[in-house]
């Protein structure tokens, strides 16, 4: 009985060598497609291979932080600057952020990601997003913050943002080769502003003897977005003073005051000067200002003084002076009118008995049992009938009854 191998019952030597190099090509061998294929598994095998060996090696390599070695990121930004919302000077507060592909070769696919407190009254925009960055380079974002005017300075918005390597050298990462990832945590601040407003009810003239005392009643509110110690001057007080001015108690009032809030009516008490030769106007610049905000718009309000002069306090024409224009005008019209009226009156009385007295040389008189009623005007005016007037310079205007 023979063997395939043609020898009697004998065993065959078997070359697995030769069999095992014997390949079935579905391609001829100069293809283009089976150039190309063999290619394609010649670069995920030595890319997986390269990616199998730095896993496996990882801890045999001495590192001085916990940085992946073969694939991983950095990532750093600015802390961001205190945004000002005061009406006039708001801005939005931009940041810029750099990450690092800390791979010593292949690129790296960089997605980032943010967590964010703002709520209503603020927001971040920017710090989303995915980049490929080349081994050893960088890549900058810049994150955008803005946020509502006129909010308290004690708000604060805290926010982290990630940097998480999704893909290196082609090769989506997740397990068994974890993502590599790094991140930044801050806070944006609300800046403090100053805001002050100054109220005097009455900014009319005020008029004063020389040497008297008078006051000025004032109110004022913190306008800012955090507490504030307000305070009001009186601008040109030095020139006042160089006038003749003197103040009694404080020079200034001031007060802390919170968010919002007025303070309760304060005065300013002022002796005006004793030795003016005549009467002068004065101004009175007063001013409200924060002590918070120097930068602050300052409230300011002007008072007009007049103060008579010394020598002509006695006299009529100080006195009509200090009366005013307007008081003498409605007095002398108060005045104009009873001198009318009583004029009237006369008038009226004279021609009704001039009518009277006609009518009764005309009739013949009856005798009358009961006396006749008296007039009741016959008393107001009895005292007329004392007052001999030779011509009456109103009988013209008077004809016509």
């Amino acid at each position: 009985m023979k063997n395939y191998c043609g020898e009697p019952m004998l065993i065959c030597p078997t070359s697995y060598t030769d069999k095992s190099d014997k390949k079935l090509d579905i391609f001829p061998s100069h293809s283009s497609m089976n150039v190309l294929t063999g290619n394609w598994f010649t670069m995920k095998r030595a890319g997986l291979g390269i990616l199998l060996v730095a896993v496996f090696l990882l801890p045999l390599i001495p590192t001085t932080s916990a940085q992946n070695p073969v694939f991983g990121v950095n990532l750093s930004c600015d802390s961001p600057a205190e945004m000002d919302v005061s009406p006039a000077g708001y801005a939005p507060v931009e940041m810029v952020c750099t990450i690092e592909n800390t791979a010593s070769v292949g690129a790296s696919k960089i997605e980032i990601t943010n967590e964010w407190n703002g709520g209503a009254t603020a927001d971040m925009l920017g710090a989303t997003g995915e980049y490929s960055v080349e081994a050893g380079e960088t890549e900058e974002f810049t994150v955008t913050f803005s946020g509502t005017t006129k909010q308290a300075s004690s708000n604060s918005y805290e926010f982290e943002i990630f940097a998480t390597v999704t893909e290196w050298n082609s090769i989506p990462l997740n397990e068994p080769f974890p993502r590599e990832n790094d991140s930044f945590s801050d806070s944006l601040e609300i800046a403090t502003y100053g805001a002050v407003e100054l109220r005097i009810n009455d900014v009319s003239t005020r008029k004063v003897e020389s040497g008297s005392e008078f006051t000025i009643n004032l109110q004022y509110t913190n306008k800012g977005n955090d507490n504030d110690r307000v305070r009001v001057d009186i601008a040109n007080i030095n020139d006042l003073k160089q006038q003749g001015f003197s103040f009694i108690g404080s020079e200034f009032v001031a007060d802390d005051l919170a968010m919002g809030a007025t303070s309760p009516m304060r005065e300013i008490k002022i002796l005006a000067p004793s030795d003016l030769p005549d009467t002068t106007n004065f101004d009175f610049q007063f001013q409200a200002s924060s002590t918070n905000d120097a930068n602050a718009d300052l409230s300011e309000t002007l008072i007009p003084v007049s103060v008579e002069s010394s020598q002509s306090s006695g006299a009529l024409t100080g006195g009509i002076s200090e009366v005013g224009e307007d008081d003498l005008m409605l007095y002398g019209a108060i005045a104009g009118g009873v001198i009318l009226l009583f004029l009237l009156l006369g008038i009226v009385s004279r021609s009704i008995r001039k009518r009277a007295n006609k009518k009764t040389a005309e009739q013949p008189a009856i005798e009358l049992d009961d006396e006749p009623e008296q007039d009741e005007f016959d008393d107001l005016f009895s005292d007329l009938d004392d007052i001999d007037i030779d011509t009456d310079e109103f009988d013209d205007l008077l004809d016509e009854f």
